[in-house]
């Protein structure tokens, strides 16, 4: 039940935010808008998210495989599919429900899995960064913000490739941590193992891949309403409202990766009502439809879960 109504909830909070942006763009002018658009676009639209899913498939059971969980590949996937109904989490921290998973299916302790959820958002966000910094070669826009992030990712990169530091924190004297001291050890060798200057260097690749698919299906999306523009602004216009709504810590981003992304995309030039409807297709195809994929494993696994060995609370 608390997994329903915490989608119910980003779900309402969405129709909310596309409402106003509906009423912001003129309602009847984007509905003329939407009459020229090349709706056969949508399926090819479709297979490039799905595409970045089967990229982000394959991180994920590569960081099993670097932590040495044994599980087939049907059951990982499984898993994986159903966390992306958790996409619409702050941070999709709530994908966490798949260590959850992992270790009803094969006890393994979240304590050690927790850290694949981390160290796939991160890398989620490298990718990201280095596909708008590729953007901003040309558009010059959001430099704060990207020079900020990377600063705090190459931070807390540091702090995890250091063992002499962790161990100094965890010697320390703060009551919270040495109650959970074999947890926190658990996490952090977990972490440690995961952010490998190998394993890191070929999850990044794999990010950077996955995420430029999405990019690639915002560039159909505005060419689907006839405009002819460079990739680099999809790439840019995408992957930076990601990342904007991700350190937002919204659920989803709702509100900011949109307004975002419109703001970028009228800002290149493009004109407010193509822009809004632009941004409302792309949303629909990525972060809607990841979710509907992740709802709809979780309601086969609800019926056969016992398969599993293990059952699915809604």
């Amino acid at each position: 039940m608390e997994i329903r109504n915490k989608i119910i909830i980003s779900l309402l909070s969405a129709v909310a935010i596309y409402t106003t942006l509906s009423i912001y763009a003129d309602i009847n002018d984007l509905i003329i808008v939407f009459r020229g658009f090349k709706w056969t676009y949508i399926p090819l639209i479709l297979v490039l998210t799905f595409l970045n899913y089967v990229l982000r498939f394959f991180k994920w059971d590569y960081y099993l495989r670097c932590l040495k969980i044994n599980i087939s590949r049907r059951d990982s996937m499984a898993i994986f599919l159903s966390g992306l109904s958790m996409s619409v989490t702050p941070v999709k921290l709530g994908e966490a429900f798949k260590s959850y998973l992992l270790k009803e299916l094969n006890g393994v302790e979240m304590s050690k899995t927790l850290p694949i959820i981390f160290a796939e958002r991160f890398t989620d966000l490298i990718g990201l960064i280095i596909l708008a910094s590729i953007g901003y070669s040309v558009f010059k826009y959001g430099k704060e913000v990207l020079i900020t992030t990377i600063f705090v990712i190459s931070i807390i990169i540091m702090i995890i490739q250091s063992e002499k530091m962790f161990i100094k924190l965890i010697n320390f004297n703060f009551p919270f941590i040495s109650r959970f001291t074999e947890t926190v050890q658990n996490l952090y060798l977990s972490t440690h193992t995961l952010f490998k200057i190998k394993n890191l260097t070929i999850v990044v690749g794999i990010s950077v891949l996955s995420w430029f698919f999405e990019c690639l299906a915002l560039f159909l999306v505005i060419e689907g309403f006839g405009l002819e523009i460079s990739l680099l602004l999809p790439v840019f216009a995408f992957s930076f409202s990601t990342i904007v709504g991700a350190v937002s810590m919204i659920p989803g981003g709702l509100g900011v990766t949109e307004g975002s992304m419109v703001g970028i995309l009228i800002f290149s030039g493009i004109t407010k009502t193509v822009a809004i409807a632009s941004t409302l297709i792309i949303r629909f195809c990525t972060l809607w439809f990841g979710v509907l994929i992740g709802l709809f494993t979780l309601s086969i696994l609800s019926i056969y879960g016992f398969k599993y060995g293990f059952k699915i609370k809604g």
